[in-house]
């Protein structure tokens, strides 16, 4: 899906201010995504790997941010949950959308 350098901006500045930046990298080395392209559709489906299992990001955010934020909030507590999840559904707007 391609989008422009507008709308990429728009869907960033939802985020400011309440994320943290040491979390986001925590989560793109230790929760990495790809593509898995299927000859019958005409486009790659996207998955995380959460807990060493491939999980389709389309349709499931809630289901991931839950998951996710349950996983690393003993080791950022300090951070407190709402910055969590809101770090963890930047994270997932960014890989399903574009690269952050």
């Amino acid at each position: 899906m391609l989008i422009t350098e507008e709308e990429k901006q728009e869907i960033l500045s939802k985020y400011s201010g309440n994320t943290s930046d040491l979390l986001l990298n925590h989560l793109k080395r230790n929760f990495p995504a790809y593509d898995q392209k299927i000859d019958t559709f005409e486009n790659p489906f996207r998955f995380i790997v959460v807990d060493g299992k491939a999980k389709m990001v389309r349709r499931n955010k809630k289901y991931l941010v839950g998951r996710i934020s349950h996983l690393v909030e003993d080791d950022f507590a300090h951070l407190g949950v709402p910055v969590i999840r809101r770090t963890v559904k930047k994270y997932i707007d960014g890989i399903t959308n574009f690269e952050i």
